[in-house]
C-alpha cells in the first residue's frame, strides 16, 4: 500500500461523522424544541447537536447590513429574548448601530418580529447588549453602550461613549426609554463597554438575588481592564463594582469582553477574551469576586489549556451540588481553533465543561458548528436544554446570527477531543514554536527517520504563536526543507509565511507542479519577486530545498543544484500585527475559493528558517542533516519525530 493512500486517521479529524441515535435525536425534538415526534417517512436523524435550529437575525434583511454581538436571556415565562446589534450601513463596529430584539415562544424554533430597542429616531452607535433577568419580579434591565460618531459610513470616527438602561416588565413587548448611566464611567475614561452577552443574577450567600453584569474599559492615560456592575434592587439602579486596572504599555495582556458565572457558595467566576494575541496558547484570562462582585480576589491570570481564537464567549451555569445537582458543572462557548487571527480563526463553535468552577477545562467538548463563528451566548431553557445564540457567516465569522439548542445528553453525547496536537519545534534557543497539527497530518518515514505525511484533503500544519523570532523582517533569511510528492496538478504549498495577496507581506514555497516548477516568493507589501526552478520534483524521491534572500538577490536550489536566482526587493515582508506560518496549505485554507484546494499531498520533513541567508557549503551540511548550522541565527526546527 502507498505510504499516501489509505490509512488510520487521529482521532480529532472533524469531518468524521458525529456519533447520534434515534433516542438522542427524539429528545432533542421532543424536549429541547418542544416539536412533534417526527413521522414514519422523515428524513434520517440529524445530528445530536444541529448546528441551527433557526436565524433569527439575517443580514441584508429588515433593514441592516449585519448583524453582530448576540446576547440571549430566558424570562421567568419562559420566553426567549434575543438581541443583537443591528448594523445599518456596513458590518463595522462604529457607524449606525441599533439594539435590536426579538422573541421566541416556542424554544426557539421561531421569532417574532424584529424589534428595535435603542436607536429609533437616531444615527448613533449603540451596542454591546448585556440584558439580565431579575427572576422576582420577571424585570429584562438592558445595559448597553452607546455614542455618536463622525466621518463616513466607510471611515467613520468614534466618538465619546457612555452607558444606559432600559427596563422590561412584559418579556420584551415594551421598554423604557433609555437612562443615562454617567456614574459607571469614571472620569478619565475613554472606552467604555458592557458585556457582551448576558448577566447573572445570583441564586445564593450573602448577596443573594443580585444583578451582576460585566463590562471593559480603557482610559485615557493608556490603562485598560474589566469591571462589574450591579443591581440590589432589581435592576432599577445600578453601581460600578469590582475593577481590574492593569498599564496597556507593561501589562502583557489585560481582560476584556467578561462573561459572568455564579460560583459554589454565591460568589462571581469571571472569564474573559485576553488582550493577547502573539506570544502566548492563553487567550482567555479569569478572575473571581466573593463578594458578590463588588471587588475582584485577585488579579486576572490567563486559563491555560483553554484553545480558542481572539473572540467574545460565553458562560453558563448548568449543576450545583449544593442546589441538590450530582455534580458541579459550568459551560463555556468559544470557537475551538487556536490561532491568533480575530477573524481567520474563529471558526469550530464548541461547548466545553469545568466541574472545579472553572479553575481548569476539559479540553473534549462538543462541536456545534465546525465552520465560521464568532461571538456567541449561552442560555438555559425552560425544558432544561441549552440554547446558544451565536455569529456565523459564509467567508468571514459573522453577519447573521443563528440559534440552536439541544439537551445535556445529546450534547455529552457528541463530545470528542478539542484540542488539536502539536509537534515540536526542536530549535536550539527554545523559542517554542511548536506546529498545531491540523487535519489528521501524522507521522511516516524519511530514510531511517521520520517525517511528516500530508493526504491532500485536510492536512496541514501552523505556526500560530507569532513570536519575534518568526519575523524575518527587511534582512536576509533562508528556509530549508525535504519535500516529496508526485502530484501532476496545481500549486501544492510547502510553507507559507504570514498573508497572501497582492500587497500582501508574505513569503512562500511551493510546488507548481502543474507549470513544471518548484516557486518561491517574497512580497514586502510594495514589491513582488519569485524565483522557480525548471522542474516540480514530482517523481516520489525526497529532494532538499533552499530558498533564501541574501544580498538582494532572491535564491532557490534543489539537492545542492543550480541555483535559480531572480533580484529580491529591500523591505520588511513581516506585517505588524499578528500572524501565522502554514505548512502545507496556503493561509486561506479552510476558506479558498470554490473549485481551488491548494494543499500538498507527499511528505515533508526537516523544515528550518535562518534569520540570515547560508552559504552553499552551510546549506549542503543542513542537507546532511547538521544540527549545528547557523544556530545562532536559527528561528524555528521542525524535525517531525513526534506528535503530541
Amino acid at each position: 500500500m502507498s505510504l499516501f493512500g489509505h490509512r488510520p486517521r487521529l482521532r480529532h479529524r472533524l469531518r468524521r461523522a458525529r456519533p447520534g441515535t434515534a433516542a438522542l435525536t427524539l429528545l432533542l425534538a421532543s424536549t429541547a424544541l418542544a416539536a412533534p415526534a417526527p413521522a414514519a417517512t422523515a428524513a434520517p436523524a440529524a445530528a445530536a447537536v444541529p448546528a441551527a435550529v433557526a436565524t433569527p437575525f439575517k443580514a441584508n434583511t429588515e433593514g441592516y447590513r449585519c448583524f453582530r454581538i448576540p446576547a440571549l436571556v430566558t424570562t421567568p415565562s419562559g420566553a426567549l429574548l434575543a438581541f443583537a446589534e443591528g448594523r445599518v450601513s456596513t458590518c463595522a463596529d462604529i457607524g449606525h448601530n441599533d439594539v435590536v430584539m426579538k422573541k421566541s415562544t416556542d424554544g426557539g424554533r421561531s421569532w417574532g418580529p424584529l424589534k428595535v430597542v435603542a436607536g429609533t429616531g437616531d444615527q448613533d452607535a449603540h451596542g454591546n447588549p448585556a440584558p439580565v433577568v431579575d427572576a422576582a419580579t420577571g424585570r429584562v434591565s438592558l445595559l448597553y453602550a452607546t455614542g455618536g460618531w463622525s466621518g463616513t459610513p466607510d471611515q467613520p470616527v468614534r466618538g465619546p461613549r457612555g452607558l444606559r438602561v432600559v427596563h422590561s416588565v412584559n418579556d420584551g413587548t415594551t421598554w423604557t426609554a433609555g437612562t443615562a448611566l454617567p456614574h459607571l464611567k469614571p472620569a478619565g475614561r475613554s472606552w467604555i463597554s458592557t458585556g457582551p452577552g448576558h448577566g447573572i443574577q445570583l441564586d445564593r450567600g450573602p448577596h443573594r438575588g443580585r444583578l451582576v453584569v460585566p463590562g471593559d474599559y480603557t482610559t485615557q492615560d493608556g490603562r485598560a481592564g474589566g469591571q462589574l456592575y450591579y443591581s440590589d434592587d432589581g435592576g432599577l439602579t445600578w453601581a460600578l463594582g469590582a475593577q481590574a486596572d492593569v498599564d496597556r504599555n507593561t501589562a502583557p495582556a489585560f481582560p476584556a469582553e467578561l462573561s459572568v458565572a455564579e460560583t459554589t457558595g454565591g460568589g462571581v467566576y469571571v472569564n474573559a477574551r485576553s488582550s493577547a494575541r502573539c506570544g502566548t496558547n492563553d487567550h482567555r484570562m479569569t478572575a473571581t469576586s466573593t463578594d458578590g462582585g463588588a471587588t475582584f480576589d485577585a488579579p486576572f491570570s490567563p486559563v491555560p489549556g483553554l484553545d480558542t481564537a481572539p473572540v467574545s464567549g460565553s458562560l453558563l451555569r448548568l449543576h450545583a451540588k449544593e442546589l441538590g445537582a450530582a455534580r458541579d458543572r459550568l459551560l463555556i462557548s468559544l470557537p475551538s481553533r487556536l490561532g491568533p487571527h480575530a477573524l481567520e480563526d474563529r471558526r469550530e463553535l464548541a461547548i466545553r465543561s469545568s466541574s472545579d468552577e472553572g479553575r481548569t477545562w476539559q479540553t473534549a467538548g462538543t462541536v456545534v458548528t465546525p465552520g465560521r463563528s464568532g461571538y456567541s451566548d449561552l442560555a438555559l431553557l425552560p425544558t432544561g436544554a441549552i440554547g446558544v445564540l451565536y455569529e456565523s457567516a459564509g467567508n468571514i465569522p459573522h453577519s447573521d446570527l443563528v440559534f440552536t439548542s439541544f439537551t445535556e445528553s445529546a450534547m455529552d453525547a457528541d463530545r470528542r477531543e478539542l484540542r488539536l496536537p502539536r509537534t515540536s519545534d526542536t530549535g536550539p534557543h527554545g523559542y517554542g514554536n511548536h506546529a498545531v497539527v491540523h487535519g489528521g497530518a501524522q507521522l511516516s518515514t524519511r530514510n531511517s527517520g521520520k517525517a511528516m505525511a500530508f493526504d491532500g484533503q485536510d492536512d496541514y500544519l501552523r505556526l500560530v504563536s507569532c513570536s519575534d523570532s518568526l519575523r524575518l523582517g527587511a534582512g536576509d533569511f533562508t528556509v530549508t526543507a525535504w519535500f516529496q510528492h508526485s502530484a501532476t496538478t496545481g500549486a501544492r504549498p510547502i510553507i507559507w509565511g504570514y498573508g497572501m495577496g497582492s500587497g500582501v507581506k508574505q513569503f512562500w514555497l511551493r510546488a507548481e507542479p502543474a507549470d513544471g516548477t518548484l516557486r518561491a516568493a517574497i512580497d514586502t507589501g510594495g514589491a513582488f519577486a519569485d524565483v522557480r526552478t525548471t522542474s516540480s520534483y514530482n517523481d516520489g524521491q525526497w529532494h532538499h530545498a533552499v530558498f533564501k534572500r541574501q544580498a538582494g538577490r532572491l535564491i532557490l536550489a534543489v539537492d545542492g543544484g543550480q541555483e535559480f536566482s531572480a533580484p529580491a526587493p529591500a523591505g520588511d515582508i513581516t506585517p505588524a500585527a499578528q500572524f501565522s506560518v502554514h505548512i502545507g496549505a496556503r493561509p486561506d485554507f479552510p476558506n479558498q475559493p470554490a473549485g481551488v484546494t491548494e494543499l500538498f499531498r507527499g511528505g515533508l520533513d526537516d523544515i528550518r528558517i535562518f534569520g540570515r541567508g547560508l552559504t552553499a557549503q552551510e546549506a549542503a551540511r543542513v542537507k546532511g542533516g547538521a544540527l549545528d548550522v547557523a544556530n545562532e541565527e536559527e528561528r524555528v526546527r521542525l524535525g517531525f519525530s513526534s506528535i503530541w
